[in-house]
C-alpha cells in the first residue's frame, strides 16, 4: 500500500490544500479529501493518476480546503461513490449549486452517509471512521489491507479519536498545522488543530510506527513543526511534500 499526498497545506498556505490517494496493486485507488479546488485535477495529472480511474471518495469534513476538488470530479461526469457525513454532503451540494447550478450531476453518483464508529469495506480496503474535535463535524480515517494500516487524523485538536485511529498504524498521517516553537500554541487551540509537538505525542500514545506531518499553515515553518515533533517521536518522521508518494 502507498499513499500519494496531493497537497499538504491549509487554506492560506503556499502549498496545495490537503488531499490523499491511497493505492495498492490489488485495489482501485481510494481518495481521502480532494484539496481546495481545481488543483486537485492538476495534482492527479502530475502524479500519473487518471481522474477517470477514481470511483471511491472519502470526505472527512466540509471545509473548502478538503472538498473543493469535488467540482472537477463532478464535471468529469463519471460514476462515484462518496462517503461523507450529512453535514459535509450539504456543503458539497451547496458548492456545486453556487458555482455550477446548470451542471447536472452524473446519475451514477451515490452518497453513503458515514459517522464516527462506522466501518465499511471501500475499494477493497477496510475503513473505520473516528470522531475528532474540530470546528465542524469531522472524522479521522483508518485504512487497512493485507496487514498494513494507514491512519489519517483529518483536522482537529488532539483527542482520543485520533489516537484510537492511529493505534499501531504503520503510517500515521497527522494534521500539524503549527509549530508551538513559533509561538502559535494559542492559535492552534483557537482554530482547533494540533501542533507538531502534539501530533508526536499522539503518535507515541498510539504506538504508531511512523509519522507523516501535513496541513501546514503559512504562519509556521514546516521544518520547525518537524523539529519539535522529532524531539518527542522516536520513529521515522517526515514533513509531507506536495505530490510525493509514501510507501506503507
Amino acid at each position: 500500500m502507498q499513499v500519494t499526498v496531493l497537497g499538504t497545506g491549509s487554506p492560506n498556505a503556499p502549498s496545495v490544500a490537503t488531499g490523499l490517494v491511497v493505492r495498492d496493486p490489488n485495489h482501485p485507488p481510494l481518495v481521502i479529501d480532494t484539496c481546495g479546488g481545481f488543483e486537485f485535477y492538476r495534482q492527479l495529472l502530475a502524479a500519473g493518476i487518471a481522474i477517470g480511474s477514481l470511483r471511491d471518495i472519502i470526505l472527512t469534513h466540509r471545509h473548502g480546503d478538503h472538498i473543493g476538488g469535488m467540482m472537477p470530479l463532478f464535471i468529469a461526469e463519471q460514476p462515484l461513490t462518496i462517503y461523507a457525513q450529512p453535514d459535509t454532503r450539504e456543503a458539497v451540494d451547496g458548492l456545486m449549486t453556487a458555482c455550477y447550478p446548470e451542471w447536472p450531476i452524473h446519475p451514477e453518483v451515490e452518497w453513503i452517509a458515514i459517522g464516527p464508529g462506522a466501518r465499511w469495506e471501500i475499494a477493497g480496503y477496510q475503513v473505520t471512521f473516528f470522531e475528532t474535535r474540530h470546528r465542524v463535524p469531522t472524522v479521522a480515517v483508518r485504512v487497512e489491507t493485507e496487514g498494513k494500516v494507514l491512519a489519517f487524523s483529518a483536522d482537529g485538536r488532539p483527542c482520543q479519536g485520533m489516537i484510537d485511529c492511529a493505534r499501531d498504524a504503520d503510517l500515521f498521517i497527522c494534521d500539524a498545522c503549527y509549530a508551538a516553537s513559533d509561538g502559535l500554541q494559542q492559535r492552534a487551540e483557537r482554530l482547533m488543530h494540533p501542533t507538531g509537538r502534539e501530533a508526536a505525542e499522539m503518535a507515541n500514545e498510539a504506538g504508531a510506527r511512523s509519522l507523516l506531518l501535513l496541513h501546514f499553515s503559512s504562519r509556521t515553518n514546516p521544518a520547525h513543526v518537524a523539529a519539535e515533533a522529532a524531539e518527542i517521536f522516536g520513529g521515522p518522521l517526515t514533513s509531507a511534500e506536495d505530490g510525493h508518494t509514501y510507501e506503507i
